[in-house]
């Protein structure tokens, strides 16, 4: 039996982090850490190391980095056939009846046993929740769900948000790996008879961001210092990212719903997608 979808009603929502690190002192931070914007290597050569007067600030900007917040309950109901052993405590019974069938007593060792065929029904209901940095790298472990428990958002229905970075990790890729990681739990069983994911929450936020780019003027390099709008941390070798959100965005484009979002979430096409439903939360 294919995979059914469902989404609870609300759960797609896009949040904003309200600045916390002001600019000056993470231009003071930047500055501090330039040299070290070019890899290790560079800090290391004797002989062509970048200094102070050689490295200029050439632009920076405050960008808007984007991660997603999901949660999920795969729900599954199935049937397995299996052979339940029911000893029997009367040494002297040769056979024993139940509904009129006739089950003959099996001896092993001082035990004494029938076996009944039977079919067990069981619901299943198996939890995923993650946080995952939409531009697909690997952070720290607890990061950003330590953003979301510490620092105000803002809930936006329109994003007006220039300097946002475009997601790498889109919707459909999202969910085709919460799919994955759902369908790797092993359920032992002969039939299917539902097998439903409801999505209860994919949430995307975007947190502030720093971005100083440097230019290595004798040796025509250019590196990037990141300093966290939240905490004031500093990543050296950092990103400068070039797709940004050019308009106004609204929600249900950002989170691309439709036809793409079944493709991915049945390999193949999503010809077993028929319906994405709506309910309503409890």
């Amino acid at each position: 039996m294919a995979e059914r979808l469902q989404y609870v009603d609300g759960a797609e929502k896009i949040f904003v982090f309200d600045q916390v690190y002001p600019l000056t002192a993470a231009n003071e931070q930047a500055n501090q850490k330039k040299l070290n914007a070019f890899g290790f290597m560079a800090k290391l050569n004797p002989f062509k190391r970048p200094k102070d007067e050689t490295v200029l600030l050439s632009k920076h900007v405050l960008r808007y980095e984007p991660f997603w917040h999901v949660v999920t309950t795969r729900a599954v109901d199935y049937s397995r056939e299996l052979i339940y052993p029911v000893e029997i405590g009367n040494a002297y019974a040769n056979k024993v009846i139940i509904n009129g069938k006739e089950y003959s007593i099996a001896e092993q060792g001082n035990k004494r046993t029938i076996n009944l065929q039977a079919i067990e029904f069981s619901h299943r209901k198996i939890k995923y929740e993650d946080h995952l940095d939409g531009l697909s790298r690997e952070l720290k472990k607890g990061a950003l769900a330590n953003y979301i428990n510490k620092y105000k958002v803002q809930e936006q229905s329109v994003l007006e948000l220039p300097e946002a970075i475009v997601p790498q990790l889109r919707l459909p890729m999202l969910m085709q790996k919460i799919r994955q990681t759902l369908a790797a739990e092993v359920i032992n069983a002969h039939e299917f008879q539902d097998d439903l994911i409801t999505v209860e929450k994919v949430h995307l936020y975007y947190r502030p961001v720093f971005a100083f780019e440097f230019a290595w003027t004798t040796e025509d390099k250019v590196g990037v210092i990141e300093v966290d709008g939240l905490t004031g941390e500093v990543i050296e070798n950092g990103q400068w990212f070039r797709e940004k959100l050019q308009a106004i965005t609204t929600r249900e484009m950002l989170f691309e719903m439709g036809s793409e979002l079944a493709s991915a979430f049945v390999p193949g096409g999503g010809a077993a997608v028929k319906v994405i439903e709506k309910i309503t939360a409890d």
